[in-house]
């Protein structure tokens, strides 16, 4: 808003309202926008987990009091070993962590690879790959493995994993029978073990072998902590430098030495030789093979070729240690598989096909036709029937060949296909897996139907002759009666569709509350992003108009609002609800009673704009912010907007004057813009590339030098002033741009000795732990909280993270890092100089500038540089390396939810820390991930401040902004569908939720880091009319002109004659 004030005017009555003005608004709106994003802060971190309470409830039912096995079932609580029928004595299940199906399954060609990658002891003699009869070039590495499924003594499939594709999950899958709630991923290892039921739980005695990740969450967890038996390594062994096949020996060692033991030990024998037994071999070296080396290379197939000796050995072991007793079931799988490019977490295929093979007493033979075979699988020509499952069926599969009780909150089918049994022992064990699904869903229907004001129950479970259902106990008499009649097939298909009937009913009364909390959930963050823009409206736009500030509120939406809270909350208590159930109700009731209490800046706004400007411009901000939710799908929409602010904006948003005045910048910002532009459109997938490597350092290089040459132009503006920092600020850019340099020694040398597998040399790691400690000392030293002019420190914070984009990145990354500093200075720097040609939304009473379209426009600006900081060089997809990291080492799974760490492969984090320790690694890898987001922070801040706009302002509107993002992705949140979908709109709502937290944060850091900084405004305060001269105030970093001086108003500010270059289009 442009005022005017006439020389004849009353200064002494302007400088009485400003000050008063200034005095009490100024601080207020400070207060009230902290006030504001602390709300927003609350709101968002409990509106976080509003998807878990909607889409996602816990599949845990307690108070399940029957477990069910074939022929027999028990009380909760009840001895554990045989319930029932059995088909073996005991159970062997071997877990090939990391293993993808299509590795394991498939044949290679002879040789496969190079052969200098010698197997170790005891196998260095024996071949790293088998011939595959009758193919002279072809081979195998599990020769054991296949040989099982051609000679027809093993059935096979591909079992079918969830999301998230991680370790917990995978094994709660396999031996708890369930899928672990989304919420879940929170959860920690060692310290929150399995709390519900598992095959261990109901065996007569468990012994478990491997990583110290997982077997004690289930020896903790166990209904009786004596029936688990745990053997471990330690977490020194987990040497990402070393060979990771070693790990996997020393399972099978470990397993050698308790049968050995067993001969001196009464008690270990009997319980070892009793029924029901389950043996757990977990084999970790995949996963941290495929993590440091990837799974298409020579490293995993050895280690796959190492697997198969450990199976065939573990058979060998037992059948000896049994006397041949023929009465051990094996099965083999994998928790999760493993992306091309190392990592998993996600729905991608590759992570959720993992290979299941079964062979041994109680197992179907495999000589059968060859079916189910699809693109997939039909190239690794194996015989028999392609048999898939879904991970949780194993569980199921491995109860009934061992005559155990099916774990109560067991999500499995059984899948008979693989069971040698007569029909009657099929049509048990299906009605046991149908008793056991309904035992749990009985239990959720007594409990909503206790507390439910209106209940409703399952209708396809009710005797109800109308609609020709039956209740639980019909279906069970009628089935109960085809099996003691003979008539098995129908049993058994009754049963199998009473099992999906269950699964029905179960999720019926999950999503039971669905209607009202979305749409709860959904007015909650409408409520927000209405209240963002009323508070904005009412504190930096309308703040001085007189109208506004004295009008009225009503009381009484806020008394409809107490009251339609109270409503909600007798409801939740009756129901008992969860305690998060009142906070979702509650945020909405204050937004919205807080908007209909003062309306008046609504209304003021929707009579003071034209209503086509309005549209045009609310549709072009929704049209990119759409645009932004669709590069969580396909990371190319970041180019379309990149291309849209390079060429766009100067056409349609600046004044051709500006242009030509401006031309050099103009090109170089849309020149920018299009370099960033390439980044979204290349491969996320990329290998060590040593030479792009180079390039990202020299281009990190030459835009110091540039750097440098702004400070030696501004050295020259302030010869004369004895008190200029910029000459000692030159020599530590200086310093920096040679660590820079300095930091491709440590990077090359350590990359390639990795490469060879000859370890990490000490004084390579050392020198790389100096450059990267030494390049984040140089801001601290020389910044904070020394005073110096802000393009100084700016300049300092950038170069400080180059040698993290050069010692931890594996390819492009530092290029992305120079082109994505460049074009953020590029941004502010334009942004000065239209804040300098424009004379209108000025004020003459020294106060900020009113928020107006431009301001909306950099915010969305903003927006879309804080997306490209994410997704830049990586995708949705490939969030999980930092996450796996993390999780270890803080005991605290994401299991891909919580890595939002997009970009990132563990192979560059062993140039620092080849040794096992994830938390470090973890450190090590945020460091770089938020690097581009502390550049975005102070340059925003910087903006914010030159602009003259009140704290928090640009930071305000993006958040707001954000939650247009986050409705869109709450509707799309889904529980059904593929893995790949269910994942991707997790994440997608957890990135989107979190991104006002993460601007506040961006804000803060943004202070933190100017703080004490000089920063030139230069913003227009006030236009004088003195007769036929215009003239304006501009304070900034220039001479102060004493009291009574030019303007006779007292203004500390300088006056210059109004330039008459044209001003820019945004407002």
């Amino acid at each position: 808003m442009l005022s005017t004030r006439s020389r004849n005017g009353s200064h002494r009555q302007d400088r009485d309202i400003d000050s008063t003005t200034s005095s009490s608004s100024t601080s207020t709106r400070f207060g009230g926008s902290a006030s504001l994003l602390l709300l927003s802060i609350l709101f968002h971190t409990i509106y976080l987990n509003s998807i878990f309470d909607v889409y996602f409830v816990s599949p845990v039912t307690k108070g399940v009091g029957l477990r069910y096995g074939v022929g027999a079932e028990h009380e909760n609580g009840g001895p554990g070993a045989t319930v029932g029928e059995k088909l073996a004595k005991r159970v062997v299940l071997i877990v090939g962590d990391g293993l993808r199906a299509d590795k394991l399954f498939q044949i290679y060609n002879s040789p496969p690879f190079d052969q200098d990658l010698p197997l170790p002891s005891p196998l260095q003699d024996v071949p790293h790959a088998y011939a595959v009869p009758p193919y002279a070039n072809w081979t195998t590495p599990a020769p054991f493995v296949r040989n099982l499924i051609q000679s027809g003594q093993a059935r096979w499939g591909v079992s079918h994993t969830r999301v998230p594709t991680e370790s917990r999950p995978g094994h709660v899958a396999l031996i708890g029978g369930m899928y672990e709630d989304v919420s879940a991923v929170t959860r920690g290892w060692q310290t929150n073990p399995v709390k519900f039921d598992s095959v261990f739980n109901q065996s007569s005695h468990a012994f478990t072998f491997g990583s110290p990740d997982i077997l004690p969450m289930f020896a903790q967890g166990a209904s009786d902590p004596t029936r688990v038996d745990a053997f471990s390594y330690g977490e020194e062994y987990e040497d990402f430098s070393k060979d990771a096949v070693h790990l996997d020996l020393w399972v099978l060692d470990q397993l050698k030495t308790l049968l050995k033991n067993s001969t001196t030990n009464p008690k270990l024998d009997q319980q070892l030789k009793a029924d029901g037994v389950v043996f757990f071999l977990h084999l970790l070296g995949l996963d941290t093979t495929g993590h440091s080396y990837r799974p298409h290379g020579p490293e995993y197939h050895r280690n796959i070729r190492v697997v198969d000796h450990v199976i065939s050995e573990t058979a060998r072991l037992l059948q000896d240690f049994y006397d041949d007793d023929g009465e051990t079931a094996f099965v083999f799988t994998a928790d999760h598989g493993m992306s091309s490019i190392g990592n998993h977490g996600d729905g991608e295929p590759d992570n959720t096909r993992t290979p299941l093979v079964v062979w041994g007493k109680g197992v179907a033979s495999g000589l059968v036709e060859d079916e189910g075979n699809d693109d997939y699988s039909r190239h690794w020509d194996l015989r028999g029937e392609r048999l898939d499952v879904d991970q949780a069926d194993v569980a199921v599969l491995m109860s009934v060949l061992g005559g155990l009780a099916i774990p109560a909150n067991s999500a499995g089918r059984i899948p008979l296909e693989y069971l040698n049994a007569d029909p009657s022992f099929k049509a048990r064990a299906g009605f046991a897996n149908a008793k056991q699904v309904l035992a749990e869903f009985e239990e959720r229907s007594r409990f909503k139907q206790a507390h439910a004001l209106a209940f409703k129950p399952f209708p396809e479970l009710v005797d109800d002759a109308s609609s020709g259902t039956l209740s639980v106990e019909s279906h069970k008499r009628q089935i109960d009666a085809l099996i003691h009649a003979g008539d098995y097939e129908e049993a058994t298909a009754r049963s199998m569709d009473l099992v999906n009937l269950g699964f029905e009913g179960l999720r019926y009364f999950r999503t039971y509350d669905w209607l009202v909390l979305r749409t709860i959930v959904a007015l909650g963050y409408l409520g927000f992003i209405v209240y963002s823009a009323h508070f904005v409206l009412r504190t930096h736009v309308y703040s001085f108009d007189a109208k506004v500030a004295t009008t009225t509120t009503s009381p009484i939406p806020r008394v409809l609002g107490a009251t339609i809270f109270s409503i909600l909350s007798a409801k939740f208590f009756i129901e008992r609800s969860s305690a998060t159930y009142y906070a979702y109700a509650a945020f909405p009731c204050y937004f919205w009673s807080s908007i209909l209490s003062n309306r008046a800046p609504l209304i003021w706004l929707f009579r003071s704009i034209s209503p086509a400007r309005a549209a045009t411009g609310l549709g072009a901000t929704l049209i990119v912010v759409q645009m932004i939710a669709q590069a969580y799908l396909v990371r190319e929409y970041l180019t379309y907007i990149l291309i849209i602010i390079a060429l766009a904006w100067p056409l349609l948003g600046m004044d051709r004057a500006f242009i030509r005045k401006e031309q050099r910048l103009v090109a170089a910002w849309a020149a920018s813009c299009s370099l960033l532009s390439i980044f979204p459109q290349l491969p996320v997938e990329k290998g060590e590339n040593l030479t792009i490597i180079y390039a990202g350092a020299v281009a990190m290089f030459i835009l110091g030098l540039v750097g440098r040459e702004v400070l030696e132009r501004e050295e020259v503006k302030q010869a004369t002033n004895p008190s200029s920092t910029i000459r000692a600020t030159h020599k530590w850019l200086a310093l920096q741009i040679g660590l820079i340099l300095l930091s491709l020694v440590p990077t090359v040398k350590s990359a390639l000795t990795l490469q060879r597998k000859q370890g990490l040399p000490l004084w390579s790691q050392s020198l790389g732990w100096i450059v990267l400690v030494g390049s984040v000392l140089v801001p601290i030293i020389r910044g904070r909280p020394r005073q110096q002019p802000f393009l100084e420190r700016l300049l300092i914070v950038l170069f400080a993270f180059g040698p993290s984009f050069t010692i931890l990145s594996l390819s492009y990354e530092g290029l992305f890092y120079a082109c994505f500093c460049a074009t953020l200075c590029l941004w502010l720097l334009l942004e000065r100089r239209i804040a300098l040609t424009r004379t209108r939304n000025v004020k003459d009473h020294g106060e900020s500038p009113k928020i107006n379209g431009g301001h909306i426009r950099m915010a969305v600006f903003f927006l879309t540089f804080l997306h490209l900081a994410f997704f830049g060089v990586g995708n949705v997809a490939s969030i999980s390396s930092v996450g796996a990291m993390f999780q270890a080492g803080c005991r605290v799974k994401t299991d891909g939810v919580g890595a939002l760490l997009v970009q990132f492969y563990l192979e560059p984090v062993y140039r620092l820390i080849p040794v096992f320790n994830p938390f470090a690694m973890a450190l090590l890898l945020l460091f770089k991930l938020l690097s581009p987001f502390v550049a975005l922070s102070a340059i925003t801040s910087v903006l914010n401040k030159q602009l003259g706009l009140l704290p928090f302002s640009l930071f305000i509107i993006a958040s707001t902004l954000s939650d247009v993002l986050t409705i869109n992705f709450f509707f799309r949140v889904t529980d059904q569908g593929s893995w790949l979908e269910i994942g991707s709109t997790i994440t997608n709502f957890a990135i989107s939720s979190l991104l006002c937290i993460f601007n506040t944060a961006l804000y803060l850091g943004g202070e933190f880091l100017l703080a004490n900084t000089e920063v030139n405004s230069k913003r227009l305060e006030a236009v004088r009319h003195d007769d036929d001269v215009n003239e304006i105030d501009v304070v900034g970093q220039g001479r102060i002109l004493p009291s009574g001086s030019g303007s006779g108003s007292g203004s500390t500010s300088r006056r210059i004659t109004r330039a008459s270059s044209a001003t820019a289009k945004d407002e």
